[in-house]
């Protein structure tokens, strides 16, 4: 009974001595508030993760994130109205990012850091200082902390791999848009790589693809697909998509001789980018039906292998992914006008800002536990942990230095939201991932950077159309209004041209369109966003 009794009471102190380490454990997390805009943050902070579970050991901080589904801009704002803000808020509307600053609620991350953790590699050489100047130059100090930072300091911290260097030094041309052919079907119909890289020698190869009558899986071949539903791009000038991606491939600038700015509307390359897909329409090489293909459309028919030469956001299509589609690609980054003119690809030459920016709230109670967290995500250590997982599960290095997904940290990005891997886009540095990362992981960088490879393509300075005051056009509800009203009649009347036109009636057609936008007051929208333009001349020299 004794000997019972005894072994009680050790039970019970060691129960006791368990409990009370996880109690101290409990008391010693903090849990810290994050809305964001957007973004793939788990909204379960569940700790029998690999990921949640190391970051919350590494830091003592558990997350309950916001992400809305939509509207996200206006739910920050009633934040503000009512005066109380999360921990940590991430946007991207710089608008929003001004009313922040000036109404002094969110942190300037020098003092900030500073303050709470002096020691911490963001103030001791490990935040880039050409994108601090960046940020500082629009936000008047260094409020945010920005994902998808890359930049000449940034790559100097960071260092690239000898073996991937000459790789990762292309893609500072890197561009989405573009034209890809499917090589499986070019070696069938005996369609060759010179047939495919000027105007008349892709019409010729679209009318042999589409008398083929090709099928996969007894579904047609498409001759072309000319970015489905975003032929004509996302915003009000039309300069993305495939009619944006043909323009840039015919030379269109939006500039005059006397460096006034305009919309492609008006350049003869975007009237004959706009007659090639017209033509495409007339001898059936695209139809309607595609004009309303999404991305998940678009990239479904790509990937099956249903789509000879896809023209527009390259991104879209996850053609170039030959290891799992089963099937080669080829692009000669271009296709060259007939006409003779110069491909140009327009690069913005300026210090990038990032895109996710992301601001202390000096609403928050927890300032220490925030830095941990903010130093720890952007660290290398966070940085490997958050974007490669679980060591020799999730991910392993390569003979070359590299690192990259096994196939169960494969499946656990695709699950991103629940298992944390590759999840916090909020901190992605690309510059680390350049140093670290097997480009073979990475399958659109090779037809990405075809755009500025190919020789023929003239590159320039985009950086005084590109910078435009934070939130200039939004500030102006005037010239916003008209923004979205010239977008929604290009969109649909553009189409209309490309599916309904004749060679006869084309110029007619087109000059009505320009007369349509007039009357709908883009020679003032242009003429407002060209004085942005003229006073970036001058400060940028």
């Amino acid at each position: 009974m004794r000997k019972l009794t005894s072994m009680l009471l050790v039970f019970g102190l060691i129960l006791t001595m368990l409990l009370g380490n996880i109690g101290g454990a409990l008391a010693e997390t903090t849990d810290i508030s994050w809305f964001l805009v957007t973004g793939v943050v788990p909204s379960s902070w569940d700790q029998s993760q690999y990921v949640m579970r190391t970051i919350t050991e590494k830091t003592g901080v558990t997350v309950s994130a916001t992400t809305p589904a939509d509207d996200a801009d206006t739910k920050l704002n009633l934040m503000l109205v009512n005066g109380k803000l999360p921990d940590i808020v991430t946007l991207t509307n710089e608008t929003l990012i001004k009313e922040l600053i000036e109404a002094d609620l969110v942190w300037d991350m020098q003092e900030f850091f500073e303050t709470y953790m002096p020691d911490s590699h963001l103030i001791n050489g490990g935040f880039p200082e050409d994108i601090k100047a960046a940020l500082q130059a629009r936000d008047g100090g260094w409020y945010s902390l920005p994902s998808h930072i890359l930049s000449p300091e940034n790559r100097t911290i960071w260092g690239l791999n000898p073996k991937t260097e000459k790789l990762w030094l292309s893609t500072d041309y890197r561009e989405g848009r573009g034209v890809i052919f499917n090589k499986n079907i070019m070696d069938e119909l005996g369609i060759t790589e010179e047939d495919v890289q000027t105007e008349s020698g892709l019409l010729a190869a679209l009318e042999i693809v589409k008398n083929a009558n090709l099928t996969v899986d007894g579904m047609s071949v498409y001759p072309m697909l000319a970015d489905g539903s975003n032929f004509n791009g996302s915003n009000w000038k039309s300069d993305h998509g495939a009619l944006g991606a043909l323009t840039w491939m015919f030379g269109g600038m939006p500039v005059d001789e006397n460096g006034n700015w305009f919309t492609l509307y008006r350049t003869a390359e975007f009237k004959h980018a706009l007659r090639f897909l017209n033509t495409c329409a007339e001898k059936g090489y695209i139809d309607a039906n595609q004009f309303t293909f999404d991305r998940a459309a678009r990239e479904a028919a790509c990937r099956a292998g249903r789509v000879f030469c896809f023209l527009g956001h390259t991104s879209d299509t996850g053609f170039y992914d030959k290891a799992n589609n089963g099937f080669e690609f080829y692009t000669p980054g271009v296709i060259l006008s007939d006409n003779g003119e110069k491909p140009v690809l327009a690069k913005d030459g300026t210090i990038g800002r990032g895109w996710l920016q992301n601001f202390v709230s000096k609403d928050t109670k927890n300032p220490e536990a925030v830095a941990k967290f903010l130093d720890y995500m952007t660290s290398e250590e966070g940085l490997m942990l958050w974007n490669y997982g679980e060591p020799g599960v999730d991910s392993e290095w390569t003979a070359d230095g590299l690192i990259k997904r096994t196939e169960e940290g494969s499946k656990k990005a695709n699950n991103a939201a629940v298992t944390g891997v590759g999840a916090f886009w909020a901190f992605c540095n690309q510059n680390f991932d350049q140093k670290f990362m097997d480009p073979s992981v990475d399958y659109g960088i090779e037809p990405q950077c075809a755009f500025g490879a190919n020789p023929a393509t003239q590159k320039y300075d985009s950086a005084a159309f590109d910078n435009l005051p934070g939130g200039y056009l939004e500030s102006n509800t005037d010239m916003l209004a008209v923004s979205n009203e010239v977008k929604t009649f290009a969109g649909t009347e553009l189409a209309n041209i490309i599916l309904t036109a004749t060679e006869e009636d084309f110029d007619a057609r087109y000059d009505a369109f320009l007369a349509q936008l007039d009357a709908l007051r883009l020679p003032e929208l242009e003429a407002y966003i060209n004085e942005a333009v003229q006073q970036n001349y001058e400060t940028m020299g």
